[in-house]
């Protein structure tokens, strides 16, 4: 029903002044149900109204970069190139209600009803679909902002979801769409830097991809390279934890993720088996950033240094508006995990 398959999605990246050119490292891509927006522009609020950004502002511009709007214009595009003209759609906030997430979908919701727009909040589990009517909660739905994970839909429930059978019938819009997925695996950017996939790219574009993307390939017994000279990958990965990171290719929140560089030999080759067993990627380390932050520490100002991640949204495949930016001592850095804390990103110069 329309062209983008990835409308709203999230790049997980480090700026990286270590590994060749200073520029940004991206290591994965959230093409599915990319969370933290609201969070975002949220706290950016709340950092603004402090008596101490006020006077910081005295002497720099501070722009925080939005990030819900870009949120908003891609459902509201979307929903008209499916429907075939523009009109403001009724709106369900999907996933299940105890999702630690679930604070974002109110923030959404808060934001959605300032805009004008019908919304609610959705429980998977309270959808129906009959008489060409998709509904949740006994409410028509349009449009379905869609934060619960495909897999996690299927598996809980079926392929006879009345989510499922609305798709089928094209008779609800959901965003983003079943075919995100492809995107959301780890394993696509296995797909951009294997050297078997070279043939597929332009010279410019297999420059960005060496540029930005790091050596990724899906775990499997084979014969592969790194660095340009030839590897048996299982071999590589055994014989060189310290530089590898093993992801499970279809999971989110950290879980599963295994850094090399921090256990030991015994758990590393438990995690082989488990890559071996279930898909799994192997990527390379990234040199993570670091900067001094301050805490409050038992009622004492701490100064620290905390790794950070820069993670863009992007809006249907092109247009970045706004940015996700996370600080942790755990270098898994995923809030999800518990390995960070989320803060506000602002552009600041000097007036």
């Amino acid at each position: 029903g329309f062209p983008c398959p990835i409308p709203t999605s999230r790049l997980d990246a480090f700026f990286v002044e270590s590994q060749g050119p200073a520029g940004l490292k991206f290591t994965e891509f959230n093409a599915e149900t990319p969370a933290a927006a609201a969070y975002t522009d949220g706290l950016a609020e709340v950092f603004l109204a402090l008596p101490i950004l006020g006077a910081f502002a005295e002497h720099y511009q501070v722009i925080a970069p939005p990030a819900r709007p870009g949120v908003l214009h891609a459902l509201l595009e979307s929903y008209a190139s499916w429907r075939g003209a523009r009109a403001l759609p009724r709106i369900a906030i999907l996933d299940w209600t105890e999702v630690p997430t679930y604070s974002e979908f109110v923030l959404f919701r808060e934001y959605f009803t300032r805009m004008g727009l019908d919304v609610l909040i959705g429980d998977v589990r309270d959808c129906d679909f009959r008489d060409g009517t998709f509904y949740v909660a006994g409410r028509p739905i349009d449009l379905v902002y869609k934060r619960v994970l495909i897999s996690e839909l299927i598996e809980r429930g079926g392929m006879q979801h009345p989510l499922v059978r609305a798709l089928r019938a094209n008779a609800v819009c959901m965003v983003n769409p079943p075919r995100c997925k492809a995107l959301y695996k780890k394993a696509s950017f296995a797909v951009l830097s294997d050297e078997a996939n070279q043939h597929l790219f332009t010279a410019e574009q297999q420059a960005a991809i060496q540029e930005h993307i790091p050596w990724t390939r899906v775990v499997e017994a084979r014969q592969t390279t790194f660095a340009g000279r030839p590897v048996d990958l299982l071999e590589f990965i055994a014989t060189n934890k310290d530089r590898l990171v093993l992801k499970p290719n279809d999971d989110y929140g950290g879980k599963g993720i295994v850094l090399g560089w921090t256990v030991d030999s015994a758990r590393w080759e438990e995690a082989i088996r488990t890559a071996l067993s279930v898909p799994y990627v192997v990527q390379d380390r990234i040199e993570l950033p670091s900067e001094v932050f301050p805490a409050w520490v038992e009622s004492r100002l701490h100064l620290g240094e905390r790794m950070l991640d820069t993670a863009p949204f992007v809006r249907m495949g092109t247009h970045v508006e706004g940015c996700l930016t996370r600080i942790a001592t755990d270098p898994l850095l995923n809030v999800t995990a518990g390995g960070g804390s989320t803060v506000p990103t602002f552009l600041i110069e000097p007036c």
